[in-house]
């Protein structure tokens, strides 16, 4: 065969691995439901000490620094009007008067940052404290119940919330960014995490389920790939990947066209 067709073969079977890894590694949103963890800051604590920091996931950590509203202090460090908190976006019955204000009814729910949520700046927190809030976490993708039930207006900086937490974590099956096939895609995540922390053990590429992501998960991975996980089961059939299908009769299919063309 020709050098060139030998090329082409190649460029086009990359092409379609680098597309089918795109599209695999997609996570979708995520639903935390509830009420049942609780968090209060009491007045003229210091908001930027750990004990008086809410941490839901590494890139949303709430807080108040004296007396502003609420901030996410991975991302900021003083309250912005009508951008704190960062990476974040609110729904109240304030913007969504109709609508069930659940995490579970994301889809429908129109969110705005956290502020107008609660009717602006104008309210003086007023009508803050027992409204229902479903909270989107931007860059995690994830929605929860939220509810204040104390908010300090003026000095003091104090505030108290009851807010939903991640469900429990299904036994590690080396899925990592839930497609339901342990393939290349996982890798990718266990990747760019690694090092990071696991909240709950077991969750994200923390298959080992130590609470760290580390070589182990790696290992983890590797010796379950090509599984093809069942939606809520633990463990999953050994199969061939069906990528690997796609691309083996792609090629042979580019393969017999350009032998074709060649003569």
């Amino acid at each position: 065969m020709p050098r060139t067709s030998r090329a082409l073969i190649v460029s086009r079977l990359s092409l379609l691995a680098a597309l089918l890894l795109l599209s695999r590694s997609v996570v979708a949103q995520t639903v935390w439901s509830g009420l049942t963890k609780s968090f209060s800051k009491a007045d003229f604590t210091d908001g930027t000490l750990p004990q008086y920091q809410d941490s839901l996931t590494a890139n949303v950590v709430f807080t108040r620094v004296s007396s502003g509203g609420l901030i996410n202090i991975a991302a900021e460090s003083s309250y912005t009007l009508a951008v704190s908190p960062m990476d974040t976006e609110w729904a109240t019955n304030i913007n969504n008067a109709s609508q069930t204000i659940a995490a579970t009814n994301w889809q429908n729910l129109a969110f705005t940052d956290w502020i107008d949520a609660f009717g602006g700046p104008q309210s003086g927190g007023a009508s803050i404290a027992g409204r229902d809030a479903a909270v989107h976490l931007v860059t995690d993708n994830i929605y929860l119940d939220l509810r204040f039930s104390s908010w300090t207006t003026g000095a003091g900086g104090g505030f108290a919330y009851m807010r939903a937490e991640p469900p429990a974590a299904l036994p590690p099956t080396g899925d990592y960014n839930g497609n339901h096939i342990v393939d290349a895609a996982d890798y990718v995540v266990w990747r760019k995490t690694l090092t990071q922390s696991a909240v709950p053990f077991g969750s994200g590429a923390d298959g080992n389920a130590n609470g760290t992501i580390e070589i182990g998960d790696f290992n983890y991975w590797r010796a379950r790939f090509g599984n093809v996980i069942e939606s809520g089961l633990g463990a999953g059939a050994a199969v061939p990947e069906p990528s690997t299908f796609t691309l083996a009769l792609l090629g042979l299919i580019s393969f017999q066209r350009l032998r074709s063309r060649n003569g």
